[in-house]
């Protein structure tokens, strides 16, 4: 049950930026600039976030 609450989480860019330890704008930056290799989802005009298992895999390197 875990895995599937898991697969459906987001993660807002406040909690990715402290994840990675930087900070909010350089995450922004980092997508800008195309080195942010996992999509944003988008759930209105100022209200965007990660999928937790597209962050996960990166982050473990798949």
């Amino acid at each position: 049950m875990e895995n599937k609450h898991q697969e459906l989480s987001i993660i807002r860019p406040q909690e990715l930026a402290k994840l990675l330890k930087i900070t909010v704008q350089s995450l922004y930056n980092w997508e800008a600039k195309g080195k942010l290799p996992i999509e944003k989802v988008r759930f209105g005009p100022n209200c965007v976030g990660f999928r937790y298992k597209d962050v996960e895999a990166w982050l473990n390197g798949q």
